[in-house]
């Protein structure tokens, strides 16, 4: 089951309080736009239907059982209704913002040994699988060539990385093959994936597994240059597992659904428009993982600006300037580069001018600090000689992006040089 794909489940639902009192009802999930319970009847076991309408409240957990015996948690529930008089029941609607389909639990806080497995379209294209081999042989009896595919995986994942945390996470890089077929092989399915998982030696939250896959979608923005969001997210319970006769567990995956899901970059994946791949930085792939999560120099609010810059958008907007003048000023407090607007701007220019493209851009500090003030404090235009707007604007908005991605990148321990070699490898329009 995927963030991408909508669903819809028919059930019964009860308040973990009151499991006795069952209400049946519809789970509806529309990708990118909603999660809808629609129950048929109220929790509230009152006299009549108006008591019923009126009794709606918020509620922070609802379980359920599915029409395929699935087991379904509903967290943060906002209800809203209709009532109609002629009818013996009020139908009562609740908009949730998470669902866990395989499990009943209480919160995002509680705790198990937990691990989660998060998937992202860019995944496999940023790290490649590897698992697929394609070998191609002469065949001199008939003058021609016999192609034939080698799998190359284990159960769980076949491992690439693995890097342990400053606070005691776990991160693996891991791959897969997918293989599909019908009865007779005569349709069928062959594909490979790489995916993440995070975990911790001893009980850990959901709260602390889906801020850590936050993290690590974010680096994975910065890497591809695109908004990244996980497709698919699994939760295995080391409690929940079938057993063969092998005496091997099967963990049974708990799929995880959220509200807040967008989908908000549809553009089609293509490696080189990336600013880095795992290839390239696969020798210091532990430092870094470590320098991101650990973000001793508090950077989260700027990388955060600089992937929200990455968003696909129809228009241009003063905005989007601003936002990343802002963001280029943040980093220049954090790395205590002191003195006026100008004198900050002209100093992180200073300090990446041995890259290649920061050097070519040439940023007039005299118009990005104009233009800032001018749009951030709304000052009369006639006080500032060096405003841009319209197309100039945008061209100093890119030149403004391509300082800051230099800016996060020295954060993690990256030299000039190395940022040099990254930028002139992509070719991402955010960069070229």
């Amino acid at each position: 089951m995927k963030q991408t794909e909508s669903f819809e489940f028919k059930g019964y639902w009860w308040l973990p309080s009151n499991p006795d009192n069952k209400v049946a009802g519809v789970i509806t999930y529309t990708s990118g736009k909603s999660l809808v319970l629609e129950l048929f009847g109220s929790f509230e076991e009152r006299g009549n239907t108006i008591e019923y309408f009126m009794s709606k409240s918020l509620e922070a957990t609802i379980h359920g059982t599915l029409e395929n015996a699935k087991k379904i948690t509903l967290l943060q529930c906002d209800p809203s209704g209709s009532y109609n008089f002629s009818s013996s029941f009020p139908v009562i609607r609740y908009s949730c913002v998470y669902c866990f389909i395989g499990g009943h639990y209480t919160n995002l806080d509680e705790k198990g040994r937990f691990t989660i497995a998060i998937h992202f379209p860019e995944m496999p294209h940023w790290c490649h699988p590897g698992i697929i081999q394609e070998t191609f042989k002469n065949n001199k009896e008939d003058d021609g060539h016999t192609i034939s595919l080698s799998v190359n995986t284990e159960q769980g994942g076949k491992l690439i990385d693995e890097v342990r945390l400053d606070d005691g996470f776990k991160i693996q890089l891991k791959a897969g093959a997918i293989f599909s077929t019908n009865a007779g092989l005569l349709d069928n399915h062959m594909g490979q994936t790489t995916w993440i998982e995070i975990s911790k030696e001893g009980s850990v939250s959901f709260k602390d597994l889906i801020l850590h896959g936050h993290k690590f979608e974010s680096f994975l923005s910065l890497a591809t240059l695109r908004v990244v969001e996980a497709s698919e997210i699994y939760i295995y319970n080391e409690d929940y597992y079938q057993e063969s006769e092998e005496g091997k567990k099967h963990y049974i995956p708990i799929y995880f659904f959220s509200r807040f899901w967008r989908g908000r970059d549809t553009e089609k994946v293509e490696f080189f428009k990336f600013l880095f791949g795992y290839d390239a930085i696969k020798d210091r792939f532990a430092e870094l993982m470590r320098a991101w999560y650990a973000d001793r120099n508090d950077m989260s609010p700027i990388r955060s600006n600089l992937i929200d810059s990455l968003e696909k958008k129809r228009v241009f907007s003063n905005l989007d300037f601003l936002i990343l003048a802002r963001t280029l000023d943040g980093f220049c407090i954090r790395s205590k580069i002191k003195g006026q607007l100008g004198n900050r701007m002209k100093k992180a220019k200073e300090k990446f001018s041995d890259v290649t493209y920061i050097k070519k851009d040439d940023i007039n500090v005299e118009e990005l600090v104009d233009s800032r003030d001018y749009y951030a404090h709304y000052v009369l235009r006639s006080s500032k000689k060096h405003i841009l707007d319209g197309f100039e604007l945008h061209t100093l908005t890119q030149k403004v992006r391509r300082l800051v991605i230099c800016c996060v990148l020295s954060d993690l321990g990256m030299d000039n040089h190395t940022i040099d070699n990254i930028f002139k490898k992509s070719n991402s329009r955010y960069i070229c």
